[in-house]
């Protein structure tokens, strides 16, 4: 008699499978379908990309950049006493992609803040900040992701 090799699942192999994405879409679904996660980790990856270039600024135009951080608002200027709210424009650092200043705010349904109220300082011409080792907490979607600026070197990470 000859030997039939059938080919497909068995039961149990199918509903092996159903129980696992049924797991999967009451764990990861609702997670991936929250806005806010992806909007808070994007304007903290935005947050830290300013920062950054605040530092390489100071070290390629041999000037201090003044890195101002609000609740709401973080901007890079030239001067000390520059708000960001500021419109003088001669203050402001101007990104060489649009020309447009470095001023980022966030959306408002997103619900992110920076934890501290005030954390300015600025990037000497040789890259290290002003006051020491800075942290500058960004708050959203119920966890808090921390900026940090090395004392010595000005590395952002």
């Amino acid at each position: 008699m000859p030997h039939r090799s059938s080919s497909g699942f068995t039961l149990t192999e199918l509903v092996m499978v159903i129980v696992i994405l049924g797991i999967l879409s009451v764990v990861a679904l609702p997670r991936l379908l929250n806005r806010q996660t992806f909007e808070a980790r994007q304007f903290y990856d935005e947050a830290m990309s300013v920062v950054r270039y605040g530092q390489k600024a100071a070290i390629a135009q041999h000037r201090n950049v003044y890195v101002n951080v609000s609740a709401s608002t973080i901007c890079l200027t030239y001067a000390a006493d520059a708000a960001c709210a500021d419109a003088t424009a001669a203050n402001h650092v101007l990104n060489p992609a649009d020309q447009q200043w470095f001023k980022l705010v966030p959306k408002a349904e997103s619900g992110v803040t920076f934890s501290s109220t005030s954390a300015s300082f600025y990037f000497a011409p040789l890259g290290s900040p002003s006051a020491g080792q800075v942290d500058i907490g960004v708050t959203g979607d119920s966890m808090t992701r921390t900026i940090t600026v090395a004392a010595e070197t000005g590395y952002v990470h």
